[in-house]
């Protein structure tokens, strides 16, 4: 079966602090192109949790150091690689447009090949890339069985709208809803340290996604219209590194001269 000479990772997350109290958390044993960051901004009276991975491993049990506040898991946006490890937490927010598939995990996987969603060989085929037996290369724990995994869906606490202030106690993001490469899709805005966290709207090292199922390429080029008249001063996005502000100008511009627009 599959997953069957797989080794057992000692640790399925990494988890690296960079800087003012926000941590990148990715899943080196899985698939790169699948292999999606998370983001955890710690507050003096809440933390958030930005996106969660694709649910394998056990984020909260990992993260339980660092979760000495009361969280909110938070997903930018309703694709598999996101919102795994919703449903190990209490407090789940997202935004209306996208809420419905992550209620029904419409838009889920499962780690082996045989039952791949239609739309997810077609990327890779799109990516230039062979479409890979397994998405991971290590197990969670012994007797875990990659084809039995499929992405949970999680029930949605809170709706995020464009706007809405998301108070920590001592800083402050806000919700701004950037639709494109899904309906529903959102970033993190805080105004005192120029810090975006932009979901897979804006990403360095990849290709913005905007012909997926539900994707819009005029919804994303005027959200990145948008996101470009930010002050902003570094990105923090759902796959690749930190990048700068130069840097996302340059992102923004090669898309949106791509599309004509």
């Amino acid at each position: 079966m599959p997953g069957d000479r797989l080794p057992v990772a000692e640790r399925w997350f990494e988890v690296t602090e960079v800087g003012d109290a926000v941590f990148r958390i990715t899943e080196p044993h899985v698939h790169e192109y699948v292999r999606a960051n998370a983001w955890l901004v710690r507050g003096r009276d809440t933390h958030l949790l930005v996106d969660t991975g694709m649910g394998v491993g056990r984020l909260s049990g990992e993260l339980a150091a660092l979760l000495d506040r009361p969280v909110i898991a938070i997903a930018t946006h309703s694709h598999f690689d996101h919102i795994g490890g919703l449903t190990e937490f209490a407090d789940r927010a997202a935004h209306p447009d996208d809420r419905a598939v992550i209620e029904t995990g419409s838009d889920y996987v499962t780690l082996a090949a045989a039952g791949y969603p239609a739309p997810l060989v077609d990327e890779f085929h799109a990516a230039g890339l062979a479409v890979p037996e397994l998405l991971v290369d290590a197990l969670p724990y012994a007797g875990f069985e990659p084809a039995a995994f499929r992405t949970p869906a999680a029930g949605i606490t809170r709706q995020l709208s464009d706007g809405d202030v998301l108070d920590l106690g001592d800083r402050t993001l806000e919700v701004l809803h950037a639709p494109g490469h899904s309906p529903g899709s959102i970033c993190l805005w805080e105004a005192g340290s120029g810090m975006l966290v932009s979901g897979d709207v804006l990403v360095d090292g990849e290709p913005l996604l905007d012909e997926l199922p539900r994707s819009s390429k005029t919804d994303f080029a005027a959200s990145l219209r948008k996101l470009r008249e930010l002050p902003v001063t570094s990105v923090y996005g759902g796959h690749g590194p930190v990048f700068g502000r130069h840097r996302a100008e340059e992102i923004i511009a090669d898309y949106l001269a791509s599309r004509g627009r």
